[in-house]
């Protein structure tokens, strides 16, 4: 399984934003994925598109990457698909061992809350509404002999998205089924699977995870699937320390405390600094002290409360496996540790993740040996795990 960057589009229409969810497995034994998505996103248009190159490996990852990277930056600027169809099977390489050049491909081209398809030979787009699949009208063209299905539908809030390699589709076949899942049994499982706000990482990791049950925990091809969920912004406002002069603690807080969204503070000291400011008792959570993460407090104003730098350090482990491994993130649904309920809230219910850090010196930290330097690195480096999830994220610095 290859490492991916783990990042999302910036459509937003109507009120409207996307939760972005994906997972790309390497057929087994290959070191490059055979499939390759990109996203270029200009003004009010933004495009997606997502192809499967002819076999596998080094050649498939070729021919998947020039297509998709081509036909985004001609859709993009507006070229007809039809020039932009040609222009990439004159360009792609010719496979020495089947002497042709072939590579499918779906576009996705959203623009003012409409969402303009076009698909070639790759699985058919799945539209869940209302937890149900929702059949979008197509018309079919040919260019070149490639028969291309052609959609165009306005999007509505928590409509879900879902764009898949036939690595889905195929999934099982010769193996668990005779002819692969089906377009048909993957839109019941995706329904089964449904449930109202579910992310469309949970979604992408559910498909993914179930084409590689059925290729008896293999990847017999190339597996990827990518899920867009339109839904409402929500703002996370996240309290890393107090302010490190004391004489902007009033400041400080009053920020926190009045800007729009849920707020979550990290850290003990953090903590008991909130409580004070907001009058109210700080309770342990009991028995919330799983896998050497420290337990969670309950704070009335505060959505959730943690501890500071081993949980943080905990959750960057996390964010890590994910990058390694996104069916890792099957797994992560399931921790109940802190760590797992602080990555769940801003990967998860997160659109935009403000930071608050304010790095006072810890005296704790200082016998340990911690520096306001490292904490300010772990701080950085959870907002581009953030930003490559597709979050906007703003950090607001109180540490000078």
């Amino acid at each position: 399984m290859k490492k991916n960057k783990y990042y999302g589009m910036n459509v937003q229409f109507n009120g409207l934003c996307v939760d972005f969810g994906r997972v790309s497995l390497n057929k087994k034994k290959e070191t490059l994925c055979g499939d390759y998505y990109t996203i270029i996103e200009r003004e009010q248009d933004h495009v997606l598109v997502l192809s499967d190159g002819l076999g596998s490996g080094v050649k498939a990852n070729i021919l998947s990457t020039l297509t998709a990277k081509m036909l985004s930056t001609m859709v993009s600027r507006h070229l007809p698909l039809e020039e932009a169809v040609r222009a990439v099977a004159k360009t792609l390489p010719i496979c020495s061992v089947r002497q042709m050049a072939y590579s499918t491909f779906t576009v996705l081209d959203i623009k003012d809350g409409v969402a303009n398809l076009s698909q070639f030979d790759n699985p058919d787009a799945i539209l869940i509404r209302d937890g149900k699949a929702f059949d979008y009208p197509f018309s079919v063209i040919k260019i070149d002999e490639k028969e291309i299905h052609q959609s165009s539908f306005a999007l509505q809030e928590e409509d879900m998205l879902i764009l898949m390699s036939d690595g889905v589709t195929n999934a099982g076949m010769g193996k668990t089924t005779d002819g692969g899942w089906g377009r048909p049994d993957v839109i019941r499982f995706c329904q089964n699977k449904y449930r109202p706000q579910m992310t469309a990482q949970e979604m992408a990791g559910d498909i993914a995870a179930a084409s590689v049950d059925l290729n008896l925990n293999e990847t017999d091809d190339d597996i990827t699937v990518v899920v867009l969920r339109f839904r409402k912004p929500q703002k996370v406002n996240l309290m890393i320390g107090p302010p490190r002069h004391a004489n902007e603690d009033e400041k400080y807080l009053k920020s926190f405390f009045e800007s729009e969204g849920m707020h979550v503070v990290c850290g003990g000291t953090t903590a008991k600094f909130a409580a004070r400011y907001l009058g109210k008792e700080l309770k342990t959570i009991q028995d919330s002290s799983l896998n050497d993460v420290p337990a969670r407090s309950r704070l009335e104003g505060v959505e959730l409360v943690t501890e500071g730098l081993l949980t943080m350090e905990r959750l960057l482990e996390y964010c890590e496996e994910v990058s390694e491994n996104m069916l890792f993130f099957n797994e992560l649904h399931k921790k109940k540790d802190a760590a797992a309920y602080l990555g769940r809230m801003l990967f998860e219910t997160a659109t935009e993740v403000r930071i608050f850090y304010g790095n006072a010196i810890n005296p704790d930290h200082e016998k340990l040996n911690i520096s306001p330097e490292h904490k300010e690195e772990l701080v950085e480096e959870l907002a581009a795990h953030l930003r490559n999830a597709g979050k906007k994220v703003s950090i607001g610095m109180w540490a000078v």
